[in-house]
């Protein structure tokens, strides 16, 4: 990863963001120690000014994509199933991503940062790991964070109770299956004493690093697998060391019901009950809300992620976000893991997030615009990072996480709007300089910041060995999707 320069991009087609949403025809950005210094046309250089100068002529410069909700483990599962329910989905998962060694685990997290890095993804918020995890291998999956030059939050993901979602529900499932699922089951239930050294020792080895570019948060695999007192724990460790939270919150239908049974209310209830709500806690998918929930969400500055690609491919449901926005609740924009999406581009996720709601709308003026979903994939994604204010605008103060796109492809030719080509137009590719912190990731549409072909050769034969390893939870994973619906 190079050092942090000083920059002076010239010439640049600019969709800035800001509270006016100005976008500049053509702008100059300077850039010193990580920071935009000056936003304007014909930027004098600096007395003494040495650093790198950018000729962005024919290029579009934009706030860096954040996505806030990914899970590194699955990095290496893309193609790996279709037509799976959420819970045959996620016993293979298990299957997939249990049992990894520090190195398979610095290896996939790098795999996403190649991916998202040359896509102009900037920042993310990593749901980690799939299962009840160790000191080393968040130690193994923080290093990768750190070589990637990404912004990064690690949602630190546990439970202390049982994953009763993809659990049989009735007698639909023979005897002998449920007793092999109760042998191989990865999804130990962590003890929270032992929830709370492993996350104390992570706040300590690595929260604030990297002048504060790595983050550590507190994150419920989702709240209904945690007692209430692992919920009241999080709240309190995030309110100490002014950590975010980050968790699923009704993905699927039956987590709903779950909810209902075991708290008496819903599970936006239950979280409000506990004084978890809140500006802290981002919540990716969000799906099974009532508009009492929707209230709760808006009135606390709850965040919620939308991942319209993976709801729709294991067929969760429609998450309601323009009542949402209506209403007032703040939105993040994310992949999810590429199990359940199968790239981490986070273009796909915005066209889609603009798209998906309006055939059941009539009223052509509450669609989402482009804008309103590129400012979920900027500003709100500051919003769950808890850098709302540091980035996600070209503004002078921001932190320089900045992409530039090149004009050249042909959905670019001829150049009719800017905001509205990036939406609906751009696969990502286009993406040409990637800049965190006043760090150059990518440049010339190459990865720079790493050695990202050793990455990708090590990458391709993981699967393979990660297969052998859990041999008998593969087998049982294929067994389990014929009998959940």
């Amino acid at each position: 990863m190079g050092l942090i320069e000083d920059i002076l991009i010239r010439n640049a087609l600019a969709i800035t963001l800001d509270s006016e949403n100005t976008i500049h025809q053509s702008a100059d950005v300077l850039i010193s120690g990580g920071e935009i210094i000056d936003v304007g046309q014909s930027i004098a250089r600096p007395p003494g000014f040495t650093g790198r100068v950018i000729d962005a002529h024919g290029m579009l410069l934009i706030p860096g994509l954040i996505n806030a909700h990914t899970h590194s483990p699955a990095n290496h599962t893309h193609g790996s199933g279709d037509r799976q329910s959420h819970p045959a989905f996620m016993w293979m998962s298990q299957a997939l991503t249990s049992g990894r060694t520090s190195r398979e685990i610095y290896v996939g997290a790098m795999l996403g940062a190649i991916q998202m890095l040359m896509s102009g993804t900037t920042a993310i918020i990593d749901h980690f790991p799939g299962q009840a995890c160790t000191s080393d291998e968040i130690n193994a999956v923080m290093a990768a964070h750190r070589d990637s030059g990404m912004r990064t939050a690690l949602g630190l993901r546990f439970y202390d109770d049982e994953f009763g979602d993809i659990l049989p529900r009735g007698n639909s499932f023979p005897k002998d299956v449920v007793a092999e699922m109760q042998r191989l089951n990865p999804l130990r239930p962590m003890p929270l004493d032992e929830v709370r050294a492993v996350m104390e020792q992570a706040i300590d080895q690595w929260d604030g690093t990297e002048a504060g570019r790595l983050r550590i948060f507190p994150a419920p695999s989702n709240p209904e697998r945690c007692s209430d007192e692992a919920l009241v724990f999080c709240r309190d460790l995030a309110a100490k060391h002014d950590l975010g939270i980050h968790t699923h919150l009704l993905e699927s239908k039956v987590q709903s019901v779950i909810a209902q049974e075991k708290y008496g209310c819903t599970m936006v209830e239950q979280l409000r009950r506990l004084d978890v709500l809140g500006p802290r806690l981002s919540c990716a998918h969000t799906i099974w809300v009532d508009e009492n929930d929707i209230d709760l969400l808006a009135d606390t500055g709850t965040i919620v992620v939308h991942n319209p690609e993976s709801n729709m491919k294991i067929g969760t449901g429609t998450a309601p976000i323009p009542r949402m926005l209506e209403r007032g609740v703040r939105v993040a924009l994310g992949t999810d893991g590429a199990g359940t999406n199968d790239n981490l581009i986070l273009q796909e996720s915005l066209r889609l997030a603009a798209m998906l709601h309006r055939p059941q709308e009539p009223d052509r003026s509450r669609w989402l615009s482009a804008q309103d979903v590129l400012r979920m994939a900027t500003e709100g994604g500051a919003n769950a990072l808890l850098e709302q204010g540091r980035i996600g605008s070209i503004e002078t103060g921001k932190r320089a996480d900045l992409v530039l796109y090149s004009l050249d492809a042909p959905w670019w030719v001829p150049m009719n709007d800017p905001l509205n080509q990036f939406v609906f137009a751009e696969n990502g590719s286009s993406a040409d300089t990637v800049i965190v912190e006043g760090r150059i990731l990518v440049e010339d549409r190459q990865v720079v910041a790493f050695d990202a072909d050793s990455i990708l050769a090590e990458g391709r034969t993981m699967m393979q060995e990660i297969l052998k390893r859990n041999a008998g939870i593969y087998s049982l994973a294929q067994k389990i999707g014929d009998f959940f619906p």
